[in-house]
């Protein structure tokens, strides 16, 4: 080093006047830049002055002055000194002395910008062999520094720090956190990742709260980074009106894929919304909760204390770059625990099939994909949360099969083959195995002035085995079937259009006949995947308008109707489209609100209306011939400036309730809105009401503030749904986050 250093100091000398760049021809050690340079031998120092830069592997020193000391090997710089390291953290300072490698030393008046735009500023700073530093007087922030001296938005002032070069973390000693420059809390020791780690093993921001269910919450997570490929998160959750929980998040990655986990466990009794004990008739096993006056408190028994937990795990991998095979376990000791505990995670997706929020689906499956080419095959189980129903009736799928090939013949057409099965077992219930193939060709072909015909054939077979249990375990109907389907369909389209000066207008009528032939009626098979189904524009003008496979629409049917759109110049969009259908028999086996029971559906329409990217409205109508609105759903949305705006209203008649024995009508509204009111402040509304019972299953307001570097946002949140006698909670909702220092939420504080 002091060879090259005084080759580097030796050829500035060779000009005064000019800047001078000078470097050995040895391998690139010293780069020294400066426009004078003093040799003063008699004190064994090298100076240079003036716009001095200096590099040394990798690191950059630049300052007004720099003397080098050729006995202690010291390099000293004074006024504007500022260092780069190879990590890009900028370090500035007033006077500075380091070795000679330009890493280790003292400096006064320190500051250092880190990664993610974190600062911290010292009175003074040493810098240890290892790379820790020591800082005095310290203030630390990831808040932007205005050149203007205005104050951020928070800071955090210390006696002493420390930033550990071996553990990755910046420890306080003294600190005081401000917002604003108030000061709000006082910390004798605090600590948090260096914004210069990418992850690593320690407690992270804990989340306070206070429920009238659950009493005053704590939670502390604490994070394991256990390998460079997985980690996990451990947070017990502390609470004083119920036994405490304990969470476990679990993240695993492989070459071909990834597990994530979540877990939670307690040991408790069954609680209301207001964390009280819940009590059972032992008669019927239902819920008192007024036992006080109950006339019988000798039939009453406690909710038993027992472990409850729930799980909720993924993995996906691939097997080649064509297949994928995958796994998600949803499950949990008791269908209310998920809600008594205020667990979420339930409306995530996970795995290839997916449910409401009413059930968990546990399954393993694979997925195939080319171009031409889909299969997939799975078994999975499935658990509910509904009072009115039970797993045993769900049963277990194993397996569920399907897989589609497609072969593009050009001018000839497209021939699809498709295969399905399914296996039902049940404990409690009926059970069925069927398997399914199935042929299909379709082309398309434009006859003169553009008339579009689509004719198609399809012919399916399926295999039936079931069992049907009669209610008395000596009689259970065991059968097979076997059905024989043909379809032949043509679609015929006329798009219209008129092109002119300021707008553009198309108009496409269409017309679909087809007709179908099975060899057994749909009464004589179980219908196990085309309970639910109903009829709208999206199928309307399919010959098969079905996806699953237990119901067959027979006989001949015609559907007609037409598509228009308008297009203006001025952005504005009007679409409009209806639509009905005929069939020449009615089939029992399909429910009214199938929208295919009787030989006429009902109409069918929908319109649409934009103007560019700000706002849309589009109404989707269900209409019977004596013009009753059996099916409404309207939806809009704007976004214009500082607002944006979405909506649904929805109304469904009891004519076509899916429930047979309760026909109850359904009428509601989703709505959502947020106004920035400043660059900084956002004010939300979110409501989910039930107009037909009257009530907000839910409905939430607030703010939210927000920089660069922190937010805070405060909700009010109302939840009106009650499901036996957990529900119904009004509580304020505190997050708040400090950039590179973690967050801390409430999610639920009454």
């Amino acid at each position: 080093m002091n060879t090259s250093m005084l080759a580097a100091f030796g050829l500035c000398a060779i000009s005064c006047v000019a800047p001078v760049v000078a470097q050995t021809e040895e391998p690139a050690k010293v780069y020294l830049e400066a426009d004078v340079l003093i040799d003063d031998q008699s004190n064994s120092l090298l100076i240079a002055e003036g716009d001095v830069v200096a590099r040394y592997e990798g690191r950059e020193l630049s300052a007004d002055r720099v003397v080098y000391n050729l006995a202690t090997q010291k390099v000293r710089a004074t006024g504007n000194v500022r260092i780069i390291d190879p990590d890009g953290t900028v370090r500035f300072a007033d006077d500075i002395e380091v070795d000679e490698n330009l890493s280790d030393g003292v400096a006064t008046e320190f500051v250092a910008q880190l990664p993610q735009d974190a600062v911290v500023v010292a009175r003074t700073a040493s810098r240890s062999a290892d790379g820790s530093n020591s800082l005095d007087q310290v203030i630390y922030t990831a808040c932007e520094i205005c050149e203007d001296g205005g104050t951020p938005t928070w800071t955090l002032r210390a006696r002493r720090a420390v930033q550990d070069a071996e553990t990755q973390m910046i420890s306080y000693q003294d600190a005081v956190f401000e917002l604003l420059g108030v000061p709000v809390i006082y910390l004798p020791y605090f600590a948090h990742p260096d914004p210069t780690t990418d992850r690593r093993s320690g407690f992270l921001a804990p989340t306070p709260g206070l429920s009238s269910k659950l009493g005053f919450v704590y939670e502390q997570p604490y994070y394991w980074a256990i390998s460079e490929s997985q980690d996990l998160t451990i947070t017990p959750k502390l609470y004083t009106k119920v036994n405490s929980a304990l969470e476990l998040d679990y993240r695993k990655r492989f070459y071909s894929g990834f597990i994530e986990a979540n877990i939670s466990v307690a040991r408790d009794f069954e609680f209301d919304s207001d964390g009280e004990r819940l009590f059972y008739n032992s008669a019927n096993y239902r819920v008192v909760r007024d036992t006080e006056s109950f006339p019988f408190p000798d039939a009453l028994e406690p909710s038993p204390t027992s472990w409850r937990s729930h799980i909720f795990a993924e993995g996906k991998f691939a097997i080649n770059e064509n297949w994928d095979w995958g796994f998600a376990w949803e499950r949990t000791t008791d269908d209310l625990y998920l809600r008594r505990y205020d667990i979420s995670d339930v409306f995530n997706d996970r795995g290839l099939l997916d449910v409401d929020g009413l059930r968990l689906v546990s399954q393993i499956y694979a997925v195939g994909q080319t171009k031409n080419f889909y299969a997939d095959v799975a078994s999975y189980t499935v658990q509910s949360f509904q009072s009115n129903e039970r797993d045993a009736e769900l049963g277990v799928v194993t397996p569920l099969l399907y897989a589609n090939r497609i072969f593009d013949f050009g001018n000839i057409g497209l021939v699809t083959l498709e295969g399905s099965s399914a296996v039902l077992n049940r404990d409690d219930g009926d059970d069925t195995r069927r398997v399914s193939a199935e042929a299909s060709w379709k082309n398309s072909y434009v006859a003169p002035a553009g008339l579009v015909i689509e004719p198609e054939i399809g012919i399916r077979g399926d295999y039936y085995d079931f069992t049907q249990n009669t209610g008395d375990p000596a009689l259970f109907l065991v059968d097979t079937e076997t059905r024989t389907t043909g379809t032949f369909a043509a679609t015929a389209r006329w798009p219209l259009a008129r092109y002119g000066q300021s707008s553009n207008i198309t108009i496409e009528p269409i017309v679909m006949v087809a007709h179908t032939e099975t060899s057994l009626e749909n009464s004589l098979l179980p219908n196990e995947d085309s309970t639910f189904y109903e009829l709208d524009l999206s199928m309307a003008f399919e010959a098969d308008p079905f996806t699953n496979y237990d119901l067959v629409e027979t006989g001949t049917r015609v559907a007609a109707g037409a598509r228009a759109t308008a297009d203006f110049n001025n952005g504005f969009r009007v679409e409009g489209e209806v639509a009905r259908r005929w069939r020449s028999e009615a089939d029992p086996a399909f429910s009214l609100g199938s929208n295919l029971s009787g030989e006429k559906s009902d109409y069918l329409i929908g319109t649409a209306v934009s103007y560019k990217d700000t706002a849309e409205l589009s109404t989707r109508l269900r209409v019977d011939e004596q013009g009753n609105v059996n099916r409404v759903e309207t939806s809009g949305s704007f976004d214009y400036w500082r607002l944006s705006t979405d909506f649904t209203y929805f109304s469904l008649s009891e004519d076509i309730s899916f429930d047979a024995l309760n026909p109850v009508p359904v009428q509601g509204v989703l709505f959502n809105t947020d106004l920035r009111v400043t660059d900084n402040i956002t004010a939300f509304y979110s409501l989910r009401r039930n107009i037909e019972e009257d009530f907000n299953a839910l409905q939430s307001f607030g703010f939210e503030i927000f920089d660069d570097c922190s937010f805070f946002r405060i909700s009010i949140v109302e939840v009106g749904t009650d499901d036996r006698g957990v529900g119904g909670d009004e509580s304020i909702r505190f997050e708040f986050g400090f950039k590179t220092l973690g967050e801390i939420s409430d999610r639920n504080v009454d």
